[in-house]
């Protein structure tokens, strides 16, 4: 009990958390969850599998349900299901770069796992400011709530403020808000279902 009262004194206590998040995520060999985003050009759902060096695959649930996507960061490029999964059809074989396998909001495939995302808010921190608002709750999850800010003029793509929650014990962010520079939302993104390190399938990346 002793131990794990300390990291998690350790973890509130931290003055750099997305530094020490990305420390944790370099420890993960795989995860998987489910992705909710939520912007102006709607919503978007599907369960997500990574697992290094880099491999993704994501599940369709909304709003094309039952594509699957298949990235190999080994021949660097994605297999495309548009109307189910493999084994069933034909894939498609696509560039990270095509129209067809980016998401509304043009974030690639590639691109898309969490350690993206915190080296992202990471270089927006380097130019700009990192608050910590204290302990907060995701549905029934504790979690760190911080806030990372460019310096005026200062953006990561079109991003120039981060709202962040990270879960209190992994430090595995469970809910990304992201700001233009005039304020306005671009995204929200909910990570539901986390389990980190699953034991996958040997053919849950295979073609």
């Amino acid at each position: 009990m002793l131990p794990e009262l300390l990291l998690m004194v350790s973890l509130s206590l931290d003055p750099d958390p997305v530094t020490a998040a990305l420390a944790r995520f370099d420890q993960v060999n795989a995860y998987q969850l489910t992705l909710r985003s939520q912007g102006s050009r709607g919503e978007e759902v599907l369960h997500y599998t990574y697992q290094q060096p880099g491999f993704v695959r994501m599940d369709m649930v909304k709003p094309y349900r039952g594509a699957v996507l298949i990235y190999d960061p080994h021949e660097h490029e994605v297999r495309l299901w548009p109307f189910g999964g493999p084994g069933r059809r034909a894939g498609l074989t696509l560039s990270p770069s095509n129209r067809l396998v980016r998401s509304s909001r043009g974030h690639r495939v590639d691109e898309s796992d969490v350690g993206t995302l915190l080296r992202s808010v990471q270089r927006l921190q380097q130019h700009g400011e990192l608050r910590q608002l204290g302990e907060a709750t995701v549905g029934s999850h504790s979690v760190h709530h911080l806030v990372v800010e460019g310096k005026e003029g200062q953006t990561v793509g079109e991003v120039a403020r981060f709202e962040l929650w990270l879960d209190d014990q992994t430090l595995f962010p469970r809910k990304v808000i992201s700001y233009d520079r005039h304020g306005d939302r671009i995204e929200t993104v909910m990570m539901e279902d986390i389990v980190i390190d699953p034991v996958l399938s040997r053919d849950v990346f295979s073609p």
